[in-house]
């Protein structure tokens, strides 16, 4: 027997990586997947940020720890102009992926963690490593399953004492939900009352369908807000793996214990991709078109998901953002648990054995496992060759997504075929 640290003994591989690799292995075997079960962007990387890469592809050398200085300075510009926030450049550094940064600071702050129902997958298994404590604190489909300042009160209030953490995620994976100005203000003033330091995960602040950039709690609490970012998903390099974190002025302590555990665990990103990163976050007019463009795809997309699961009586989080929505099945729970499907995980299960359709359950995002919601991620496209036929032409419409996404429809039409069986 070998002996293992007890943390991670029962730790198992994060769901939406398994989930993918499950759906790869299901291919090889040439099973027709549908894959709506992974948050990867389906668009090419933009071509002035290869190019970077490529011309310091020869740079072999260490960087500094914390990261390039004309890096952190070109984050700091990026983050005033491309999503209102002030921060310092000597406040932000540099790591392998924001996963990796938000795992480094939970790592360093001790405390309690407070998760909505309704997260990104890692959060609670990342404190779960360090033996830490975590709350899940309610939020209900009506609000898009977005967190509200009066349950995060009541939760102060109920558990005084210890120094509380709150993950925060806009937009939001799995509901696709964004936070506006007032919500996040509201949770502002209760996190200022209470001294609560909060985690800003955004990650996809600039994939809003309905602004240039996500509003930022940062903007309404920044003495207690570290800010997180990277090049995975708005700049669709996922496999880069850069990221930053922004500490306030009031943290700036933080700085020493950040770059020594930088120091002792990745040393530095790998010099070439901070290079290509450089040019990525300067935004120049190009790169802001590509964006641009990108984001007119995935809106309509979305939109379409959504009023398709509509149609089919199948609950649907609105989406303003990310890549996501999360569906839910209570109109027809009792002919689901008919089936002998009384879970998500087992609704999740079912729908990849019969319908060869790919979905994450709602217990991966902290959901009551009766509560009968997925993950639907709606990235199963090719997103080159809609952004190629779609150059010159400002918007896409349903019948160019019928046309040309055809297992965004296959999909909806799986899920068509569901409803109709077990409501036969």
């Amino acid at each position: 027997m070998i002996d293992i640290n007890k943390y991670l003994d029962s730790l198992k591989p994060s769901a939406t990586l398994a989930i993918n690799q499950e759906v790869q292995l299901l291919k090889s075997k040439n099973i027709d997947i549908v894959h709506f079960g992974f948050g990867q962007s389906p668009f090419p990387i933009y071509k002035g940020i290869i190019k970077a890469l490529q011309e310091h592809a020869d740079h072999n050398e260490y960087l500094p720890t914390l990261g390039l200085t004309a890096l952190r300075q070109q984050i700091s510009l990026f983050l005033k102009q491309h999503q209102g926030i002030e921060m310092d450049w000597s406040h932000i550094f540099i790591g392998p992926g924001s996963k990796e940064l938000l795992y480094h600071t939970i790592l360093i702050l001790e405390g309690e963690f407070l998760i909505p129902k309704g997260s990104w997958v890692s959060y609670l298994p990342q404190i779960k490593t360090k033996g830490g404590s975590c709350t899940i604190l309610d939020t209900e489909y009506a609000n898009d399953f977005k967190l509200n300042a009066e349950t995060l009160e009541r939760h102060c209030k109920n558990s005084p004492g210890k120094q509380k953490v709150l993950i925060l995620n806009s937009p939001n994976n799995p509901t696709g939900a964004v936070y506006n100005n007032e919500e996040l203000q509201s949770i502002a003033k209760v996190c200022m009352k209470h001294g609560i330091i909060v985690l800003s995960d955004e990650i996809y602040s600039q994939i809003n369908f309905g602004e240039r950039y996500s509003a930022s709690i940062s903007q309404y609490y920044p003495q207690g807000t570290i800010v997180y970012g990277g090049l995975s998903k708005v700049f669709s390099a996922g496999g880069y793996r850069l990221g930053y974190v922004a500490i306030p002025e009031a943290m700036k302590g933080l700085r020493a214990t950040f770059k020594a555990l930088f120091s002792e665990t990745f040393s530095a990103v790998a010099a070439p991709i901070q290079y290509a990163a450089i040019e990525a976050y300067k935004m120049n007019d190009g790169l802001l078109d590509y964006i641009s463009r990108c984001k007119n795809i995935l809106g309509t997309i979305a939109n379409f998901v959504f009023q398709e699961l509509k149609k089919l009586n199948i609950e649907c989080t609105q989406p303003q953002g990310a890549f996501y929505v999360m569906i839910g099945f209570s109109h027809y729970k009792e002919q689901i648990n008919a089936l002998g499907i009384h879970s998500s995980e087992a609704l999740a299960h079912h729908l990849i054995q019969s319908y060869h359709l790919a979905l994450l359950p709602g217990t991966d995002f902290y959901f009551s496992s009766s509560d009968l919601f997925l993950r639907l991620a709606y990235v199963d496209f090719d997103g080159k060759s809609l952004l190629e036929k779609f150059l010159h032409k400002n918007e896409i419409n349903s019948n160019h997504i019928i046309d040309n996404c055809p297992n965004i429809t296959k999909g909806i039409g799986q899920l068509r075929a569901f409803i109709t069986t077990i409501s036969a």
